[in-house]
């Protein structure tokens, strides 16, 4: 874990860090913002203006950091998570035998071999239930749920087909990128100030107890401990961003997605739910280092930025030149690199050698500049 920036500490992090931290904050509260989930998202884009661009942003299992930084960390994909732990899902005959005592299970077989044509899966609970009723009503309840559980795997599995071969729909989740632009052009604008010599740096009681790694340095690729990004980092920087528009925009995973299954298997590590052997394990996506821990619940998104950044920094001549060649892969804080007429990144030097940077973003040009997540227990609703 990171050395946290707070007075009386043995250690401060890392330049870039200590700045990214106070950057974190003035955000959290500024737009406000909960720091019990949320996380800086960079590059913050532009989005691409497709659908499964915006899908994309959340279809993906955030690092446990207050920055994810996806050019560098990568992240597992929701769906390519999900989807293999749906087939690992089963709950065979043999285990509502167990359910309800082998006395039962005959006498309930024997009943279903003289029903013609034989019930589908989706009627079974509630057959059950009224043979039970007259029949075993010491095992009701227990018959009924399993025979639940199947209907909820057959139809996870149903709903989870057309996304998988070699036709397959991409993983949808519930708005589109017009939805998204409507929603922006709706919502009201924010102002964000920040200086970097007055914003905290105590970010021990985030949900992350301060870890924060992936951070960028002063342009995309440059490198957080590079000798040009410590020295921005520790000199005295300022923002004034002004955003035209600001959302949480919150969806939800498409069809594909069962929340019910996934608590089924979350909630339980025995045989069944879960297959003998199975690939991936319970532990493999649940464990300590689990590929399904964490979850996208919505994205903070601004459109229409001006941001201004400064920097008291004493650059030389080659030096500047070298940061104004970084200047198209975008500048900290939102790495946005520029783009024709819709993204421009500018950088100037005044007559004593310090630095500012202009971000201009037009408008129709959303940015991702952070995301809300939740523990695997908080997002099947187990706890807060």
């Amino acid at each position: 874990m990171e050395a946290q920036d707070t007075p009386g500490s043995a250690t401060s992090p890392p330049p870039m860090v200590a700045l990214q931290n106070r950057w974190y904050n003035a955000l959290v509260g500024a737009l406000p913002l909960d720091p019990s989930m949320f996380q800086l998202v960079q590059p913050s884009g532009p989005m691409p203006v497709t659908d499964q661009a915006l899908w994309a942003s959340l279809d993906v299992i955030p690092p446990a950091s207050l920055t994810f930084n996806r050019s560098i960390l990568g992240a597992a994909q929701f769906f390519t998570e999900y989807a293999p732990m749906v087939g690992q899902i089963q709950f065979p005959q043999t285990a509502l035998e167990q359910e309800i005592g082998e006395q039962n299970y005959q006498a309930w077989s024997a009943y279903l071999a003289t029903l013609s044509p034989p019930p589908s899966d989706n009627q079974l609970p509630l057959l059950f239930q009224n043979w039970a009723a007259r029949n075993a009503p010491s095992v009701a309840s227990a018959g009924v749920a399993f025979l639940s559980r199947l209907v909820l795997l057959d139809a996870a599995q149903q709903a989870l087909a057309p996304y998988q071969g070699p036709n397959a729909k991409p993983a949808d989740f519930t708005g589109s990128y017009a939805d998204l632009i409507q929603t922006l052009k709706a919502s009201s604008g924010r102002n964000v100030s920040f200086d970097s010599t007055r914003a905290s740096g105590d970010v021990r009681n985030t949900w992350t107890g301060g870890v924060d790694i992936g951070v960028d340095g002063l342009w995309a690729g440059s490198g957080s401990n590079s000798r040009l990004s410590r020295k921005f980092a520790a000199s005295n920087v300022t923002v004034s961003a002004q955003f035209q528009a600001y959302t949480q925009w919150t969806a939800v995973p498409g069809p594909w997605f069962s929340s019910s299954l996934l608590n089924v298997a979350y909630s339980s590590q025995a045989t069944p739910p879960w297959a003998a052997n199975a690939n991936p394990s319970w532990n493999d996506l649940f464990g300590p280092d689990g590929s399904m821990l964490r979850f996208i619940a919505s994205l903070a998104v601004v459109d229409g930025s001006n941001v201004t950044v400064t920097s008291n920094a004493l650059f030389g001549t080659t030096d500047q030149q070298t940061i104004l060649d970084g200047a198209p892969l975008g500048f900290w804080p939102f790495y946005a690199p520029t783009l024709g007429g819709s993204v421009s990144n500018l950088v100037s030097f005044g007559s004593s050698r310090d630095m500012e940077i202009e971000i201009v973003t037009q408008p129709g040009n959303p940015l991702v500049i952070g995301a809300n997540v939740l523990g695997i227990a908080q997002f099947l609703g187990h706890l807060r």
